[in-house]
């Protein structure tokens, strides 16, 4: 008997015992699913942290902002000095980092308007912030150095945050705002821009921004600074490598404040780190759940062939009466068992890529942007894992039919 002609035999079995067919096969297929479909869901969503981060943030840059310890403790900051412009003037000079622009980033939580509870997060910076973090205007213009000369009283306002301040406002150009007391006039509201977390540190949306110098003026009198920001071009970051620059610009700070690491340093690589180990343990319980399953679907697929075997005993009596060895009786249920786990295989495929496809469907409407993404090992894997179950659990009951004696087989 051919290969074709045992695919065309079990073929017929499960159409004549649909429901049990189903029911023998559902393990194998929600394990190959599972495996197929979070595969595509997973490597999605790095996708989309991957754009995300670089929108939110940007992975050519680092970050140096002051550590929380040690704001309040005396003997730290008499130590060594906060983090200040000083800093930032001498990251921008130093021949390690090859040229790398230098921006300097003050933060503060301020009230706005007349109601006591109504808190923005206000941002002072320079015009090549909106290059450096990808900023875009949706109505209005962005800061200039004619502002930040000035220093203008001039503001612009996250997505969120104009619907906050000023709500119901189609054009906020030009209105008046107050901020802790003091008048700002808006010139720009900037396009929504995603954020990879809750924080406040890392939202434009929920931001007031205005220069450097107004910021200096009416907020921060001092030369301390909440976050120095060092944006690598493209070439350095080529030639040297990001940790390098990160290595860099730690040494450089750290020589400052004399040896006291007083302040905290992002580094994008270990960011992409964290996704990376994120996605091993997401994978590592991707492929815990599959394994269950196709575990449960080999269990089910023995006691079937069991039973089968059970069933077809007068068949094996006039397949060795008619001079059929017992290695034609194992191979023959080895590969119907082999067959039945490879057809559970194909179905847990199919559905797989199909819930992964709709899953990128609802996320993308949901989050914006989540592709679909289907991978040839997920499918690879799960049809060899379908098969390699096949073959394992068909083989007790391939093994016991192939002892069974051609007497015993045809014995009413």
């Amino acid at each position: 008997m051919t290969l074709l002609d045992e695919l065309l035999n079990v073929l017929a079995a499960l159409n004549a015992q649909r429901i049990r067919a189903f029911l023998t096969l559902l393990g194998i297929i929600l394990g190959v699913g599972t495996l197929v479909a979070l595969s595509g869901v997973v490597a999605g969503s790095g996708k989309f942290m991957e754009r995300r981060l670089q929108e939110a943030v940007g992975e050519d840059i680092i970050s140096l902002s002051r550590s929380w310890g040690d704001w309040n403790d005396p003997d730290e900051t008499s130590k060594a000095p906060p983090l200040n412009r000083f800093d930032s003037r001498a990251l921008a000079a130093a021949p390690s980092l090859h040229g790398s622009p230098v921006l300097n980033r003050y933060s503060l939580r301020v009230p706005w308007g007349n109601r006591w509870g109504q808190n923005i997060w206000l941002v002072g910076t320079m015009p090549q912030a909106s290059e450096f973090y990808g900023l875009t205007v949706a109505q209005g213009r962005f800061l200039t150095q004619s502002d930040v000369w000035a220093h203008t009283p001039v503001a612009i306002l996250g997505a969120s945050a104009a619907q906050k301040i000023l709500p119901g406002e189609t054009n906020p150009q030009g209105k008046q705002i107050k901020l802790k007391g003091q008048r700002f006039r808006v010139i720009g509201v900037l396009q929504p821009k995603p954020a990879i977390s809750k924080g406040e540190m890392r939202t434009w949306d929920g931001s007031v921004i205005i220069s450097e110098t107004a910021f200096r003026d009416r907020f921060a009198p001092g030369k301390d600074l909440r976050e120095i920001v060092v944006k690598a071009p493209p070439v350095v970051l080529q030639q040297l490598g990001l940790e390098r620059l990160v290595h860099a610009a730690k040494a450089i700070v750290l020589q400052r404040h004399h040896g006291m690491e007083n302040f905290r340093i992002t580094n994008p690589a270990e960011q992409r780190q964290s996704r990376n180990v994120v996605a091993l343990i997401v994978g590592s319980l991707e492929l815990a759940i599959s394994g269950v399953c196709l575990l449960v679907g080999g269990i089910n697929l023995m006691n079937i062939m069991l039973v089968t075997v059970l069933q077809r005993m007068r068949e094996i009596g006039i397949r060795r009466a008619l001079g059929a060895t017992r290695g034609n009786i194992r191979r023959l249920f080895l590969t119907e068992a082999a067959i039945l786990a490879l057809i559970g295989g194909v179905a847990g495929v199919a559905g797989g890529s199909a819930i992964s496809w709709l899953l990128s469907v609802i996320l993308t409407a949901l989050f914006g942007y989540w592709p679909f993404i289907w991978e040839l090992w997920p499918a690879a894997s799960g049809l060899g894992s379908a098969l390699l179950v096949g073959v394992l659990f068909g083989w007790y009951p391939a093994e016991r039919a192939a002892r069974l004696s051609p007497i015993e087989c045809l014995h009413p």
